[in-house]
């Protein structure tokens, strides 16, 4: 088949389209069923004896078709596997404007997906989700992105509970079956924004920001835990309006905080749907980082409301403009917002997770083509958002913040209220510019990977010229030569500093595989870093002396440029292009960091050395922790484990991420015994406890916990007293390390007292446990069928992606033969990834561990 053409069973006939739908909802909580009827005004291009919908896990009980004044009825086909239905008349219907109605019913599911059934203290929801394709389990419909329609929907609930859509209500009243919700016509939408909260729901006071009413719905109770949504909604909402130049489009804005939700959010136009873990928040316990993460996922899913909600993608393989633009614009609204929260210095976490999976083999571009539904699932991933976002960046740097933003108005000016694919936007970029976008643009966006730009002195040259390679960065060192030879327009950012203590920067764009690059700098060079501020999407490999001397200057660099360096220092390691002594040694130069971010991010290369490269209860392993609680314990002992009155909030991140690094990898005995302790205290009185620190106690805690304090973590579960506190002793069951509690975690992922949306990520969790990975893989195995039903598809893949944590090869054979046995095609790409990841861990840990042992010997106290 030619690489232009897609399945037809996956996609619709363009030459019916939909122009509105007015859609009749019933749905039976008790009985965990709905019923409805849709009539969908449509235009017909040509003559048509069959009209083709989606619909899934749907029962069609008629459809009629009006048109030129004539009702016929159709005879119905459903086509399981292709999730369609087919509307056979009798006679064909005439080109022009007709009517379907169809009468159908449902079942209230249970795997977070359509319209789903939740729960919560004994209370009972139903709650919407249809992207990516799932607005066809609700009623039958075009569930395409590029049938944009008008929706009108009534929703009759029992007396006493309420009901969100997108649009404000327009009437209501009492009928024969309940309680009658009329919801005022949306503006054009794509199906996969549709969205419905039925249940006994309250809702916040009302925050206005001009015309717009502002408000929370959530689970009775909880409405104490709503200002800081609030406030953060509003502000970004204000600051997005005034980057689009476009008024917030749709009529009102309401924040639903949903009990069971499998994405963190989902950007409904007029109604955004959350987990309560970034909406509900308490400004007393909330730490810093659960307060930074709701305020960047509000912003990312209001972005939504301009990108992918007014202006939408054509088709999931412009996904991209969707995630990618909303993750930039979150970042950069908050920053706006709440500088001191550094958010962009935070995005260098994301930015690395994105170039470590897009260093594998079996990695994607960010725009790919799609085929089916579960193609568009599997994107999804930190390609599509991080990269994405990532890439945007460097463009609007590349172009200058006013030209790009220029461009981004009139782009959202032309393709108002309708579908887009990336072309339109490098088209609008380039006219605000006046400069070539998208031969830049699509060399990112099109193209899989990413290239590792090496820099040296050139020879015979003056000391300010560099020359610059560029090929592509892969973690296996055993690609070929000929697969790295491709080339990117890279924008690269340099700074410098001088002998005499001069420094610069310097801008240039490389798209040459070589080529030398003259520096501004007037006197001889002191060093050089190959990506200021770490704002391109490259790895850098700097000169062995270049390397010593930035060793030797780290404090001239900035934060996020000292965390980069150590990140790039490590995946040179990964891929062999330098030895693990080489990223050892920016670890040790960086004991005495006094930025938490760079505390933070060496957690993740530490960590992967004490789980993957030495053996576990090894010397080697008692070697290498005795290493981190000796560079790093100091800092932590200055600090203590009370802040100082008046104590900023850097420093008390930075509390605890060293102790992340002493109790959780290092596994200090005098720390796991301290957080032990102050458990205790805790649960008696929270306001003992640094918020900050309450994720790591709670979890080293439960490390060294016995039965009885696994009991009352459960027990904390049901009586938590915010979400985040509850989804912190949840999480925490997954480290107790006794066979009895691990087989306890393992039977309650099955057990409705915990949430569908958490059963991964307990797994997970248990995953990453040394000593339940073996049982949790076995339980997995094991019980598949029951967990299959209780793991939505966005999360089998952050499951699968978990695996390579069961270490051994011979685990790597299980995986690939359990899950050929057992397919799972929305995770498809993420288990090449993983089986592609263990084999990268067992050559890492063949080639590194003798060099590991001999530079841990010669550091030995």
């Amino acid at each position: 088949m030619p690489k232009t053409e897609r399945p037809s069973r996956f996609r619709l006939p363009t030459d019916v389209r939909p122009r509105e739908y007015e859609i009749r909802l019933e749905p039976d909580l008790e009985a965990g069923r709905f019923r409805g009827e849709v009539d969908i005004a449509v235009g017909v291009e040509r003559k048509r004896q069959e009209v083709v919908l989606h619909a899934a896990e749907l029962k069609v009980e008629r459809a009629t078709a009006h048109a030129d004044g004539v009702e016929t009825t159709a005879r119905v086909r459903a086509d399981a596997d292709a999730q369609t239905v087919t509307l056979r008349f009798p006679r064909p219907l005439p080109a022009g404007d007709a009517r379907l109605r169809l009468r159908f019913s449902g079942r209230l599911n249970q795997h977070l997906r359509g319209l789903y059934a939740a729960s919560a203290d004994g209370r009972r929801y139903a709650f919407s989700q249809c992207e990516a394709a799932d607005a066809r389990r609700i009623f039958p419909c075009f569930d395409e992105p590029a049938f944009k329609a008008r929706f009108r929907l009534a929703v009759t609930v029992p007396d006493g509970l309420r009901a969100v859509s997108n649009s404000p209500i327009e009437a209501e009243h009492d009928g024969p079956d309940g309680h009658v919700i009329r919801f005022a016509p949306t503006p054009l939408l794509s199906t996969y924004l549709f969205a419905l909260a039925v249940g006994p729901l309250e809702a916040s006071a009302e925050r206005r920001l001009g015309d717009v009413p502002i408000r929370i719905w959530h689970a009775p109770g909880k409405g104490h835990l709503t200002e800081l949504g609030l406030e953060a909604a509003a502000e970004a909402l204000r600051r997005l309006e005034e980057y689009f130049d476009i008024p917030y489009p749709y009529g009102k804005l309401d924040l639903v905080a949903v009990p069971d939700f499998e994405a963190g959010a989902m950007e409904n136009a007029g109604a955004v749907f959350f987990r309560e873990t970034l909406l509900l928040l308490d400004p007393a316990t909330v730490s810093l980082n659960e307060h930074k993460r709701a305020g960047e996922v509000i912003a990312h899913e209001l972005a939504h409301m301009w990108y992918g909600d007014l202006v939408t993608m054509a088709w999931w393989d412009d996904l991209w403009l969707n995630e990618a633009f909303a993750t930039w614009m979150a970042y950069r609204v908050v920053d706006d917002w709440r500088p001191e929260w550094r958010l962009w210095q935070g995005f260098e976490h994301d930015r690395a997770g994105a170039l470590a999976l897009d260093a594998l083999a079996n990695t994607h571009p960010i725009y790919g083509e799609v085929r089916s539904v579960a193609e568009a699932t599997q994107n999804f991933d930190a390609i599509t958002y991080e990269k994405g976002a990532a890439v945007v960046r460097m463009i609007e740097h590349f172009l200058g913040a006013e030209k790009f933003r220029d461009g981004v108005r009139l782009y959202m000016r032309r393709h108002r209220e309708g579908n887009a694919v990336a072309a339109d936007l490098w088209r609008a970029l380039e006219e605000a510019s006046g400069r070539e976008v998208a031969r830049v643009a699509q060399a990112w966006i099109e193209k899989a990977g990413f290239p590792l730009v090496a820099f040296g002195r050139a020879k015979g040259a003056a000391d300010r010229v560099l020359r610059v390679r560029q090929e592509r960065f892969f973690a296996d060192p055993k690609v070929a030569a000929a697969r790295r030879r491709d080339r990117w327009p890279v924008p690269l950012v340099v700074r410098w500093r001088t002998t005499d203590g001069s420094s610069g920067v310097d801008r240039v764009l490389v798209d040459r595989a070589a080529t030398d690059v003259t520096l501004g700098a007037d006197t001889r060079l002191r060093w050089y870093f190959g990506n200021a501020e770490a704002g391109g999407f490259y790895r850098v490999l700097h000169d062995a002396a270049d390397r010593t001397a930035l060793l030797e200057d780290l404090a001239a660099l900035t934060p996020v440029e000292r965390l980069a360096l150590a990140n790039d220092q490590w995946a040179l390691v990964r891929a062999a292009k330098g030895p693990i002594e080489g990223f050892l040694d920016v670890a040790d130069a960086l004991g005495d960091e006094t930025d938490y971010d760079v505390v933070e991010g060496l957690g993740g290369p530490l960590a992967v050395v004490d789980e993957q490269i030495v053996a576990p209860e090894s010397v080697e392993q008692a070697h290498f922790r005795g290493w981190i609680a000796r560079r790093f314990g100091p800092a932590f002992a200055r600090l203590g484990w009370v802040p100082a009155a008046g104590e900023d909030d850097p420093t008390r991140l930075r509390r605890a991420a060293l102790l992340r690094l002493l109790g959780g990898i290092a596994e200090a005995p005098a720390v796991l015994a301290e957080a032990r302790a102050r458990l205790d205290a805790y649960l008696e009185d929270r306001g003992t406890l640094d918020p900050n620190l309450a994720d790591p106690v709670v979890g080293l805690a439960a490390r060294v916990g016995d039965e009885a304090l696994y009991d009352r973590y459960r027990a904390l579960v049901a009586e938590a007293r915010t979400p985040q506190e509850r989804r912190r002793f949840l999480l925490g069951l997954a480290a107790f390390r006794t066979p009895a509690t691990i087989r306890r975690t393992l039977d309650s992922t099955l057990s409705p007292d915990i949430p569908t949306q958490d059963v991964a990520f307990l797994l997970m969790r248990l995953l990453g446990n040394p000593a339940g990975r073996a049982e949790a893989w076995k339980f997995l195995t094991r019980r598949w069928a029951a967990l299959r039903r209780r793991i939505p598809p966005l999360m089998v893949s952050r499951l699968v992606e978990a695996l390579p944590s069961l270490r051994e090869p011979r685990a790597a054979s299980e995986v690939r033969a359990f899950f050929a046995a057992h397919p799972v095609p929305e995770a498809a790409r993420t288990l090449k990834q993983s089986l592609e990841v263990f084999r990268l861990n067992a050559e890492l840990r063949r080639r590194t561990a003798p060099e590991l042992a001999r530079w841990l010997a010669d550091r030995a106290g």
